[in-house]
């Protein structure tokens, strides 16, 4: 179904006078007036567009604007009209500046992530509430209950993961702790950005897992827990959020992180655009686009059980996944009969010792694909248990509905 379509009501707030007829007969000139970075990255934001732009042979034109932001951006938003364009791709969070776009009559696209969703100028985001679910998730398939929120006051992305974080507890049946601090500018003293975190970190319950709303106040996380001396994953398992790969790659322990798609963020966005120019009405609601999945790494490689045979069987399993043994030898591990492990591991991780293996063994091969320069398939699939690439593509295809290249950094990359 076109996502487009998934959005809703049309928006009559909103309005321009797109002449289509006008515009086909020669070669739009499009602005992506963006930030220089973002912590999604925005690289692969661009390649999202710039693909759709190809297709249609637009002419784009980007430039960082505002100079008056913390961004340092060197164009001011009055400017951009000056740049006679058919239509704007922007990331804006002020509703002032808005509504100068909305004056302007010319179609606009915005994917700001601090406005609600009243917000007049057609927008596409990230669906925040499934990533702060799919965070959750992860963290209660660690086997822990003591699950924790570090968010950012006052901005409705972080309200949002917050959002979807407490309703995944609420479905496990646990509750959350929360910790807020505000934006922290660029100026700010390192100290003041974790000793706050210090401070509230000592007061929480052990074991415990953290989603911190973004990578970078997961790395702040990361670096307070060394300072206190909690163990990370096995006092705290950390979990981001946007795959940055320059913070989740080069931290230690490396950062577990939900994926968001900023590929296809990008794509979507020009393909609104593209609807708008046509003169088709905007959605009154944003076009949201859901992340894909978590990478886990060693920050949460960690699991608890409170079932001492449960907790035999998956600790056997983490020390020899990459061997090829029975189930009979997992019951063993554990001191109990086979059909007795498959009853409780049921009850206490629902699902069975089998599969459990089995997304382990994913797990390990998809954190080795996601190396740049990684070995080949049929060495990974070796490394990780499989035993052919054979069986290592028959299993994504089985469990991740994907191929093991959807894993590589370029497509992992935000």
């Amino acid at each position: 179904m076109d996502i487009l379509r998934k959005s809703g009501t049309v928006c009559e707030s909103y309005c321009f006078y797109a002449n289509p007829r006008k515009m086909k007969n020669r070669q739009l000139k499009i602005a992506l007036a963006l930030p220089d970075s973002k912590p999604w990255g925005i690289t692969r934001f661009y390649n999202g567009v710039n693909d759709y732009a190809s297709k249609h042979k637009w002419l784009l034109t980007a430039c960082p604007v505002d100079p008056e932001s913390s961004d340092d951006f060197p164009l001011d938003w009055s400017r951009l009209k000056s740049w006679h364009i058919d239509g704007i791709i922007l990331h804006a969070n002020n509703l002032k500046q808005l509504e100068r776009f909305r004056k302007w009559q010319i179609p606009v696209v915005n994917i700001g992530e601090d406005l609600n969703f009243n917000c007049q100028i057609p927008r596409l985001a990230l669906n925040n509430q499934q990533i702060g679910r799919l965070a959750a998730e992860h963290l209660i398939g660690l086997g822990l209950k003591n699950l924790v929120f570090h968010g950012v006051q006052g901005r409705w992305y972080s309200d949002e993961r917050l959002k979807g974080f407490k309703q995944a507890a609420a479905e496990a049946n646990l509750k959350i702790i929360k910790f807020l601090l505000p934006h922290m500018t660029r100026d700010a003293l390192w100290n003041e950005r974790y000793e706050p975190i210090k401070r509230w970190l000592k007061t929480l319950p052990l074991p415990t897992g953290i989603f911190a709303v973004h990578d970078y106040r997961a790395l702040i996380v990361l670096s307070a827990c060394r300072e206190i001396g909690l163990r990370v994953p096995e006092d705290a398992a950390v979990i981001g959020s946007d795959n940055d790969l320059m913070v989740c790659e080069f931290t230690t322990p490396t950062l577990t992180s939900v994926c968001v798609n900023a590929y296809r963020m990008g794509y979507e966005s020009a393909r609104l655009l593209d609807h708008l120019m046509q003169g088709e009405p905007p959605p009154k609601e944003p076009v949201l686009i859901d992340p894909s999945e978590v990478m886990a790494r060693a920050s949460t490689d960690v699991l608890h059980a409170d079932d001492p045979a449960v907790k035999g069987a998956i600790q056997f399993m983490q020390l020899n996944y990459s061997k090829s043994f029975t189930m009979d030898a997992v019951a063993e591990a554990g001191h109990v009969s086979r059909r007795l492990l498959e009853m409780r591991f049921r009850a206490e991780r629902k699902t069975s010792p089998a599969i459990f293996l089995v997304n382990l063994r994913l797990q390990k091969a998809k954190a080795m694909l996601a190396i740049r320069d990684h070995k080949p398939a049929e060495e990974i699939a070796r490394a990780c248990g499989f035993g052919t690439g054979k069986n290592l593509r028959a299993a994504f295809h089985r469990i991740l509905n994907a191929a093991p290249n959807n894993f590589t950094p370029d497509s992992l990359a935000p």
